[in-house]
């Protein structure tokens, strides 16, 4: 029975190493070591049960419901899961049929006038209102008002990971119950609702709160689990609790529901990804004392989940009672040109260099990676035969590299991929007005360091291995690393082979 590593596994599938990393984590997929081997490898079934999952995210399946279908062989119950999801994409429908609706309508009444100054007021206007009650709604006669509602509605359906709201958490005394081995989430659980029942604290303190910290690695190691309760200063906290003073802080949150918890976390991402108000808050002195970070592949900035109406339900929440909660401040500016970092070519055979970058934006061709879709150098060599790769070399300045991103999103997760674009940096582009509107994709990345190695292209460069060889946490914030290639194609073939290569991976 062959047996095939993660990487071959990835490369072969479409699939990326993270992704398959949180699979496993979630248990929807299983890998086994093979004897004298340092990675994970998979065998005929792992890999025939990761063509279901694949078929099942396509079909927009969630995570925690194909683990339900694994688990579960009753018939009714994956019928009641497809039924469900099928009543999730009617509401879309519905919500995108009102929008080309009203899009339609409004083309239609602005052609009938179309010598006359557009005048946007007109979307207001009481004369527009009609345009939409003629739509295919279950009630055909809709008022100004209910009209408003089902735009309303439907902006929302398709928009329903993206309900961010920034809140403030006021500084706070907490008593933690921090547990490893088997089941920690549960053991820390127990203890807390055992110190909130034997000290009363539903009486003392009505308004407090639950906080959970999962401690496991981004391969699904698990290192623990860790929940918190706000409790009076002069509480007193008896082992295996202790007690902690949270310094508070700004927080985008999203209600996790039935979503999935990664995709929740992506949907968060993009959304701070694109703000010009906030960034994420990467330091780790939000508590006193503060926690320690897990340094392993990828790293892991430790976020929390906020358990809701704990006053009235004491039981182990599920995601339909969490909040996913992620550490941001005030966005601001900074940009620092690389600086080398003294003997870092002793340590890992590479120079290397340090900057710091203000958000930013690249634009350029995208496609998700799949095991459909080919791989980076197929996309490469389509961009180069159908000419795009002429048009990125046409806008680019002199001296100006072109990129590969490597990423993930909301939209590559719901299709069961990731993200490849060839792009250029938004300053580095000669005619951004005319550039953005030839390409097809664009994306904004958040501000932070960045770790710039300077090797070989078409060398097999393990990025996040040397990134804590030389003591850099990886910053698995930013979903995605690029390469810079300083030359006019990045294809990789034969005929160009050699020449720089400049690895971009955000650290902390």
């Amino acid at each position: 029975m062959e047996l095939k590593t993660i990487g071959q596994v990835s490369k072969g599938y479409g699939i990326s190493v993270r992704m398959l990393r949180y699979y496993e984590k979630e248990g929807l997929l299983n890998s086994q070591r093979k004897e004298n081997y340092a990675y994970r490898v998979y065998d005929e079934s792992a890999i025939h049960r990761l063509r279901q999952i694949i078929i099942l995210r396509k079909l927009r399946i969630p995570v925690k419901q194909i683990k339900n279908i694994f688990n579960n062989h009753n018939a009714r119950l994956a019928i009641d899961i497809f039924e469900k999801n099928i009543g999730e994409l009617d509401e879309e429908i519905t919500a995108l049929s009102t929008i080309r609706g009203i899009l339609k309508q409004l083309v239609d009444e602005l052609q009938n006038k179309a010598n006359i100054t557009v005048n946007l007021e007109m979307l207001t206007d009481p004369s527009t209102l009609p345009l939409v009650d003629s739509l295919p709604f279950k009630k055909n006669q809709l008022n100004g008002d209910l009209t408003m509602d089902a735009l309303n509605k439907a902006s929302d359906v398709l928009n329903k990971l993206r309900n961010v709201r920034v809140i403030y958490l006021p500084p706070m005394t907490v008593a933690s119950a921090f547990f490893t081995g088997e089941a920690p989430r549960i053991k820390a659980w127990l203890a807390i609702t055992n110190f909130v029942e034997q000290g009363n604290l539903l009486e003392i303190k009505p308004d407090l709160r639950i906080f959970m910290i999962d401690h496991s690695n981004a391969i699904g190691e698990n290192f623990g689990f860790e929940i918190w309760v706000s409790i009076p200063e002069d509480f007193e906290v008896a082992a295996p609790l202790v007690k902690k003073n949270f310094l508070g802080g700004q927080y985008a949150a999203h209600f996790l529901g039935d979503e999935d918890g990664f995709s929740v976390a992506l949907g968060l991402q993009d959304w701070i990804n694109e703000s010009d108000i906030y960034q994420y808050d990467i330091s780790l002195n939000r508590t006193n004392p503060p926690m320690n970070e897990i340094n392993s592949f990828g790293g892991r900035h430790l976020s929390m989940d906020e358990v809701l109406n704990f006053y009235n339900d004491q039981s182990l929440p599920s995601e339909s009672r969490l909040d996913a909660l992620v550490a941001i401040k005030n966005y601001t500016p900074i940009d620092e040109m690389p600086v080398a970092i003294p003997g870092i070519e002793e340590k890992c055979g590479y120079k290397g260099s340090v900057a710091i970058k203000s958000k930013f934006k690249v634009f350029g061709f995208t496609r998700i990676m799949t095991s459909e879709s080919g791989s980076p150098e197929d996309f490469i060599s389509d961009l180069k035969a159908n000419g795009q790769l002429d048009i990125i070399n046409k806008f680019r300045k002199p001296g100006a590299h072109i990129l590969g991103y490597g990423s993930h999103d909301m939209d590559s997760a719901i299709r069961g991929g990731w993200r490849f674009t060839v792009c250029l940096h938004e300053n580095d582009i000669t005619d951004l007005a005319a550039f953005s509107d030839i390409c097809n994709y664009y994306e904004k990345v958040d501000a932070s360091r960045w770790l710039i190695f300077e090797t070989t292209r078409g060398e097999d460069f393990d990025g996040h291995g040397i990134c804590m060889k030389v003591g850099y946490t990886w910053n698995s914030i930013i979903s995605g690393s690029f390469m810079a290639y300083p030359e006019d194609t990045i294809l990789i073939n034969s005929g160009c082979d050699t020449g720089t290569v400049y690895c971009w991976y955000p650290i902390k």
